[in-house]
């Protein structure tokens, strides 16, 4: 039988971060994923809140939320799974290798949401273990959007074999946006989505867990590349990131985005070296 936990408010993040935190070296990924559901009902969006977060990712004020506040607003949720002593795989360490956003139709300011969140699909990674995070809003009996985040947890075993990494065509490539990102990018960003982890906002943290300086969130990087198309973005559609390497700040970065009927390919680029960082899709759902 699930086990439902049902959220009664906007649970504190740095609280239940600490708490994930302090229960990862007693993790070692044994038993499986527990059968949980983290739940939040009759969620209202606070303008203020939205605003600030807007400016942070480059969005325009407007009364559609974007595709990735969603994600923001069942993060809390994902982050008390992870804290919850079944869980069996530890927070410190994970890595965000993928997120998957689908908008069945525009979700406006006011409309209170059903928002849950479960772990499925724990499967084997040359680096350890990766599993799938679903999250869902709803208004009444309506499924509005959905999230699929894949986190892999380095040195972590399951039985399975390895899949071979499908072929794809080259990275969108050539002119495109120009963004310096500052170094108090992190910490902005921090504060507008409550994702504390220390190596966005802090350095010398950063550098303890491998890094040579901050890096930036790759859930900003998801809502800036999206921020960037906004304007052209349809009703409904489903948008997938591939955070393939750090995007490091400060430092300045180039976004190339191409448009094939109605389709967009994206990538987030080094824009010395024209390293891939972060690589998208978006495609329109009929």
């Amino acid at each position: 039988m699930t086990k439902v936990i049902e959220l009664q408010g906007n649970p504190s993040l740095p609280k239940i971060f600490a708490r994930a935190v302090a229960t990862s070296r007693g993790r070692h990924g044994k038993g499986g994923l527990p059968d949980i559901q983290v739940v939040r009902r009759g969620v209202q969006v606070d303008p203020d809140a939205l605003a600030d977060y807007d400016h942070v990712c480059g969005f325009a004020l407007r009364e559609q939320l974007p595709a990735t506040y969603l994600h923001n607003l069942v993060f809390p949720l994902q982050v008390t799974l992870f804290a919850d002593k079944s869980y069996p795989y530890p927070l410190m360490g994970s890595v965000h290798l993928d997120n998957t956003l689908t908008v069945h139709r525009p979700i406006l300011l006011g409309e209170p949401l059903d928002l849950s969140t479960w772990a499925t699909n724990a499967r084997p990674h040359k680096s350890g273990v990766q599993v799938d995070v679903v999250s869902q809003a709803h208004v009444g009996d309506e499924l509005v959007w959905e999230g699929l985040a894949t986190y892999l947890y380095r040195g972590q075993k399951i039985d399975g074999d390895v899949p071979e990494r499908a072929e794809e065509a080259e990275a969108a490539d050539g002119a495109g946006l120009i963004w310096r990102l500052s170094g108090s990018l992190g910490r902005r960003f921090a504060a507008v989505s409550g994702d504390v982890n220390p190596i966005h906002m802090n350095s010398v943290t950063a550098k303890a867990m491998g890094f040579p300086s901050t890096i930036a969130h790759g859930m900003w990087s998801q809502a800036a590349m999206l921020a960037a198309i906004e304007n052209r973005l349809p009703d409904a559609y489903v948008a997938t990131m591939s955070f393939r390497k750090p995007v490091l700040i400060p430092g300045t970065m180039r976004l190339v985005a191409h448009e094939t009927a109605g389709s967009w390919d994206l990538a987030l680029r080094n824009n010395r070296k024209g390293t891939v960082l972060v690589r998208g899709e978006v495609a329109p759902i009929s």
